[in-house]
């Protein structure tokens, strides 16, 4: 009885390594067969024999491989070669037959259609990196407020003295260089001509061109002359006595971009000429502002 069941066993080995090595495929004209990968998994493994699972490779999905032999053991297995040269068995399920889809060609992005000068939104302009950044293109409009520092000449009755105040200014930009400004300007003294009580203000109403000299990557410098009307009240009690007469001022300054919509005038500087005096016994006036504040850029810049 031993006997017989040594023999059945002896040619179910042969019979299983016989079984092994069935459908061979001809080594000079492999089939084509790809990697199919498990869900989860970005590669599968080679193995040596379908006896000794020892790994020799492990070919990643859609990988192209041949096929040399087919075996039928646990479940069917493949003999197949890799592209490097690297011979083994991986799981039938575990390829396929038809060739993975072609990546899709990215199609790039086409660059927006340029704009003409002066067509873009204001964001186009002073916040651009290129060539128009900040204070390089010139808004449409500028309102400008801030302090204002007075050193007042006021011979025949006193000696120069400093007075304070507020200037505010108004620019319509004809193109990048060139602008129409008005302003108004007021400076206050108590105390004024060493006289106790006696309350002293000084206000001018001028305008005239602007021109814009540098446009820099932030900075920007500007001249200007004005022309307009000077006036003193001095006043204790009661209603204040004014004297009026012609003024002029001519000078310039710089503003620094802060955003697109704001500036900083980081200094203005103005030579004021008046005659408010004379029917005092005076002749001129030889002042001088200094002005420092916040510039609201408005509208649409213009560029060259």
């Amino acid at each position: 009885m031993w006997k017989r069941s040594l023999f059945v066993l002896g040619l179910g080995l042969i019979s299983s390594h016989a079984f092994a090595q069935a459908n061979p495929v001809d080594p000079a004209t492999p089939s084509v067969a790809y990697i199919r990968c498990p869900a989860g998994q970005s590669n599968v493994f080679l193995y040596q024999s379908v006896t000794k699972f020892e790994v020799v490779s492990s070919p990643k999905c859609d990988d192209r491989v041949d096929v040399l032999g087919q075996v039928d053991t646990l479940g069917g297995y493949l003999r197949v070669r890799t592209a490097d040269g690297k011979e083994g068995y991986v799981p039938q399920d575990q390829t396929t037959t038809v060739a993975p889809a072609k990546p899709r060609i990215a199609i790039a992005p086409q660059p927006p259609a340029p704009v003409a000068a002066g067509e873009g939104s204001v964001l186009a302009g002073p916040l651009s990196r290129g060539r128009s950044s900040f204070g390089y293109d010139i808004p449409r409009a500028e309102a400008f407020g801030g302090y204002s520092y007075l050193s007042t000449d006021w011979q025949p009755l006193a000696n120069r003295s400093g007075v304070h105040g507020w200037n505010g200014s108004g620019t319509f930009n004809l193109n990048p260089w060139l602008g129409v400004e008005g302003g108004v300007t007021e400076n206050y003294q108590r105390n004024c001509l060493g006289a106790a009580g006696l309350n002293c203000t000084i206000l001018t109403v001028m305008g005239g061109p602007k021109v814009t000299v540098h446009r820099g990557s932030a900075l920007t410098a500007f001249t200007h002359g004005q022309v307009g009307i000077g006036s003193l009240s001095m006043s204790i009690t009661g209603a204040p006595l004014t004297w009026r007469d012609l003024a002029w001022a001519v000078g310039g300054g710089a503003d620094y971009a802060v955003t697109n919509r704001i500036s900083v005038r980081v200094g203005q500087v103005d030579y004021l000429r008046t005659k408010l005096f004379q029917s005092l016994g005076g002749t001129q006036q030889n002042d001088l502002r200094i002005s420092a504040g916040v510039v609201l850029r408005i509208g649409r810049v213009i560029t060259e």
